[in-house]
């Protein structure tokens, strides 16, 4: 039962009662009609509306959660710190304030100069050297390297694995996000969606200052206001008072938007706000990669919440509100503070590694798996989960970076670059010359059959990637199913259909055969550059219909998936495989997946011979036709 907030009567029939959707206050239908006549603003929370912005019955519960503080705010502990300030050495009490002198210093006084210096050098020995000084430099700077023999020209480094695929300039970059569909950068002059190509999909004016994306989801804030849209450019909702500085968008499509004037709030792709939670003022936000927790930055403290919103923990970097954070799925925080970025984790209160970035606000990525960081500080730098630098990029500087797959798109104050990164293949002579007697070989005995070493086989999986890229590679398999005393047969014809820019379409043809009647089905893959599903579909009768990914594998053996064996599967030995495409020697090979035995049998030039799947008792073989 509620009361009307105008005449104070109660509200006895819902049917009766209308309340604001701004403050929530409650109103007979008649006293709020007669309070419109004479004015057009909420008599409690002075909010301009009218009618059509009322709601009858009672007013829903309030979604504002109150903010929940920790018991205390952690300091994380840099690995450089220096030991004596943690063990006592020798229990002698070591001072930590300014040391004071206690005694006093006595000047000592010169000796004196042991030789003569000349009155006045000559005017042609100052010219000789000043002549020589000059071109010694100008050799030094010209060459390299001084004409005297006795330096030594530097090495040329070594060719980098990335390459600068496009570039777009922007002035004024804010930030940048990227997922496989495609690439949105803002800046103060608006936003701008690419695909991956480097062609502008679309276009709007504004003044961004942060932005996210997952799939084809795109987040922005834009003057204060979120707005979501599609990677094709429809808008699909904008929300807020003009307050909202930082937006993270999660897996489930759900937007976390953090308020400059404190608060964080939790709006769905049509708008609807599913929680405000209680906080200061928030300059950065954070969802994990598996949705479950958020962490937000509010000046030099980070907290982590977790999926109800109760914090989990709180560190203290004394880092500025402009230092990003980026949350990982173990509850793990990548941040900078001041001229380091480090990845702190929250359940053993320490600092995992840290790395340089210089003065500069630093732009941080991770990548979906989670194992390689993306610093853009005074260098564009990616670093392994252990904190090594493993590459360092050629363009980007005190911006922006994200990752599209295997490549990534860095930016400074005034361009975006996309970098695409480009697997070495070369080899050094002397791993040249290091291979060249295996290979070749000694002319062996007669009888002797030629054995290969473990880790011969990498060669055919090299091929046989190459076969999976190549328009027009085809193969047809036997397949047969056997459990227990039931014995199943199929054919699979298998077929590289085409590219679409950088993405592989491939086709399965299933046909059953029965005594009666012959059955086939057809289903459409297409593959990412990382090898990876993007989506597929299944036709039937000339009807197609969109499936999972994980829907495609044949009897669950997956032809591409093979490729990723390379590095764990064991050599077994060489074997002589008969099929209905002719007999081959092969190498065997075996790999544990987990629930089941894969067993491969390939031969150079050859897609798979033959491969088998034990699970228990269901054994699936497939052989090449």
């Amino acid at each position: 039962m509620s009361q009307c907030s105008l005449c104070g009567g109660e509200i006895l029939d819902r049917s009766d009662s209308r309340y604001c959707v701004h403050c929530h206050a409650t109103f007979h239908r008649s006293c709020i009609i007669d309070h419109f006549y004479r004015n057009k603003y909420c008599p409690v929370c002075n909010k301009k509306m009218s009618l059509l912005f009322m709601r009858f019955g009672e007013p829903p519960q309030s979604t504002t959660k109150k903010r929940s503080l920790p018991h205390e705010i952690r300091k994380p502990k840099w690995p450089q710190l220096e030991r004596r300030t943690e063990v006592p050495v020798f229990d002698i009490d070591i001072p930590t304030g300014p040391l004071k002198r206690t005694d006093k210093y006595i000047p000592k006084a010169r000796g004196k100069r042991q030789f003569k210096l000349p009155k006045k050098l000559p005017t042609k020995f100052i010219g000789i050297i000043f002549i020589l000084a000059i071109i010694g430099a100008g050799a030094y700077y010209g060459r390299g390297y001084l004409p005297t023999g006795s330096g030594t020209q530097e090495e040329q480094p070594s060719a980098s694995p990335w390459t600068v695929e496009w570039t777009y300039p922007l002035e004024g970059i804010t930030d940048l996000a990227a997922s496989s569909e495609g690439i949105v950068v803002g800046s103060r002059q608006g936003l701008v969606i690419f695909a991956v190509d480097g062609s502008v999909l679309w276009q709007k004016e504004g003044e961004i200052t942060d932005v996210d994306m997952k799939g084809s989801i795109i987040a922005a804030t834009n003057r204060g206001y979120i707005e979501l849209y599609t990677v094709e450019g429809k808008e699909l909702m904008r929300y807020g008072e003009g307050v909202s500085d930082s937006v993270s968008l999660s897996n489930l499509q759900i937007a976390a938007a953090g308020s400059s004037q404190g608060g964080i709030t939790f709006v769905d792709t049509d708008g609807n706000v599913l929680q405000i939670i209680e906080t200061g003022p928030v300059s950065s936000v954070s969802f994990s990669q598996n949705s479950e927790m958020t962490a937000y930055r509010q000046e030099g403290t980070v907290y982590v919440l977790d999926i109800l919103g109760d914090v989990m923990y709180a560190f203290d970097d004394q880092g500025s509100a402009e230092n990003r954070i980026t949350l990982l799925s173990r509850g793990r925080v990548f941040t900078q503070a001041g001229q380091n970025a480090f990845l702190y984790d929250g359940e053993t209160d320490s600092v995992l590694w840290s790395a340089e970035v210089g003065t500069c606000v630093a732009g941080l990525a991770v990548s979906d798996d989670e194992e390689t960081f993306g610093v853009c500080g005074q260098k564009a730098a990616l670093y392994n989960s252990s904190g090594q630098e493993i590459y360092t990029l050629p363009k980007g500087s005190c911006g922006r970076i994200a990752f599209v797959n295997q490549d990534v798109v860095v930016s400074d104050s005034n361009t975006v670059y996309f970098l695409h990164y480009t697997q070495p293949t070369s080899t050094s002579p002397e791993e040249e010359s290091e291979k060249q007697p295996e290979e070749s070989g000694e002319p062996g005995e007669p009888g002797e059959e030629p054995t290969a070493e473990p880790g011969a086989y990498q060669d055919w999986f090299t091929w046989y990637q190459s076969f999976l890229s190549t328009e027009g590679s085809s193969a047809t398999y036997l397949i047969e199913v056997k459990e227990g005393e039931t014995v199943s047969t199929m054919e699979i014809n298998f077929k590289i259909e085409g590219k679409e820019e950088r993405t592989i379409i491939e086709s399965f043809t299933i046909i059953i055969k029965t005594q009666e009647s012959e059955l086939s089905s057809t289903f459409k893959r297409w593959i990412g550059p990382d090898g990876t599903c993007l989506k597929a579909e299944m036709t039937i009768d000339s009807t197609s219909t969109a499936i999972d990914c994980s829907k495609t594998t044949i009897q669950g053996v997956d032809l591409r998936e093979i490729l990723t064996f390379a590095d764990k599967v064991s050599y077994v030995g060489q074997e002589e495989v008969t099929v209905a495409r002719g007999t081959f020697m092969c190498q065997k090979l075996e790999y544990d997946t987990g629930d089941g035995v894969i067993t491969l049998w390939i031969s150079d030039g050859m897609p798979p011979i033959k491969v088998t799947l034990q699970q228990g008792e269901r054994l699936i073989t497939m052989s090449l036709e």
